[in-house]
């Protein structure tokens, strides 16, 4: 397993390398440990450019999911928004920066981005999602707002379009973040089955773990998870072992895991694609974890099928796959080292902030358009 020490931050960013001026940028998103927008600040900080990030996990509560508890917090986010809104107003004026990303955009309002276009500030948004429908506090009225919008789904820049007539966005490749999807000595006392899938319940997920579970028996795979109480497949319910795992545990349960699933969520309302690829494509073989992904022309152009991931299409090569890679250590490790060098060489987050950074810079060299 390639040693954690191989993945640390450059000390001389590349801006300070190249010359290249550092540009001023906030970010606007959730600023926990682990998230796709902490990891783009991260990303830009070491290309060398000033972040601020402005998390809204830290002006909205978390909440139990009782009934009586997810009132109460409702009942505060119209006081939260304000706040967070404030803050992201009072960050332009005294930050006066290049670029607002702004990732996703929940609870950011239309005019909180009319008054950050108004300043001059060059706006975008970056968008992980499958879909843009149906997510909580996200207003779509903020999408008119946006100089570009980035998506991580190749056929996101379709879906914008005729969802909301956006024309100007284009696709970003998924990154992670060296600082948590890195190799990681799990302990003792680990969680971990040699099979293991983290990742949101959904019904197509369920119909490739079912047979999987039957097959290798339920002490050989482990799910962790969002939403999994709805499965509803007996022997797919005895190996859920718990909710979500972020951040360094999340790290720690894929070095502890021998083969780590690749599953994809399937289409949903306001896409025209289930996932090709997604975060954990990444994460995974970042961690030096063996990644066993459904095989899609993505992910193809992405890893060498065999050589840095392994793949499978159906239920019964999913089986077959999984038997063989546990009775092949050393195959298996091979793999999984030559995925981990291909993510440090392709796939970190700071190619997607250069991927922005390298819009905004052809952006403003364009002359200015005759009024």
């Amino acid at each position: 397993m390639t040693s954690a020490s191989s993945i640390q931050p450059n000390p001389r960013p590349a801006a300070v390398r190249t010359g290249v001026r550092a540009l001023g940028v906030i970010l606007v998103g959730e600023s926990w440990h682990g998230s796709g927008c902490t990891g783009l600040a991260r990303g830009f900080r070491d290309l060398g450019h000033l972040v601020e990030q402005i998390g809204a996990d830290r002006f909205f509560p978390g909440t139990d999911r009782s009934r009586i508890a997810r009132g109460a917090v409702r009942a505060l986010w119209p006081f939260c928004r304000v706040q967070f809104n404030r803050r992201i107003l009072d960050a332009v004026r005294g930050r006066q920066p290049d670029v607002v990303v702004v990732c996703k955009g929940a609870h950011v309002t239309p005019a909180t981005l009319a008054e950050v276009r108004r300043r001059g500030v060059w706006l975008c948004n970056f968008w992980p999602d499958v879909s843009m429908a149906g997510h909580s506090g996200v207003d779509e009225r903020i999408f008119g707002y946006f100089n570009h919008v980035f998506t991580t789904k190749s056929f996101g820049v379709v879906d914008m379009e005729a969802r909301l007539g956006l024309t100007d966005a284009s696709f970003v490749p998924v990154g992670f973040d060296p600082r948590v999807h890195r190799p990681v000595h799990p302990r003792a006392a680990a969680p971990a089955a040699p099979v293991s899938f983290a990742g949101s319940w959904s019904p197509g997920k369920e119909r490739w773990l079912a047979p999987l579970a039957a097959a290798i028996g339920p002490e050989r795979l482990s799910v962790r998870g969002d939403r999994w109480r709805r499965a509803r497949s007996a022997v797919v319910r005895r190996v859920i072992r718990g909710g979500p795992v972020y951040g360094d545990f999340y790290a720690e349960l894929i070095a502890a895991s021998r083969i780590n699933l690749g599953l994809l969520s399937e289409r949903v309302a306001g896409a025209s694609s289930g996932d090709l690829v997604t975060a954990r494509t990444v994460e995974i073989p970042a961690c030096g974890g063996f990644l066993l992904h459904q095989r899609t022309a993505e992910l193809a152009d992405m890893f060498d099928e065999d050589r840095e991931v392994a793949c499978f299409g159906s239920p019964e090569e999913l089986v077959e796959k999984v038997e063989y890679y546990l009775d092949h250590e050393a195959e298996r490790q091979g793999i999984a080292r030559a995925g981990h060098r291909r993510c440090l060489r392709d796939h970190a987050a700071s190619q997607q902030a250069r991927v922005i950074v390298e819009k905004f810079l052809a952006e403003r060299a364009r002359p200015e358009q005759p009024a």
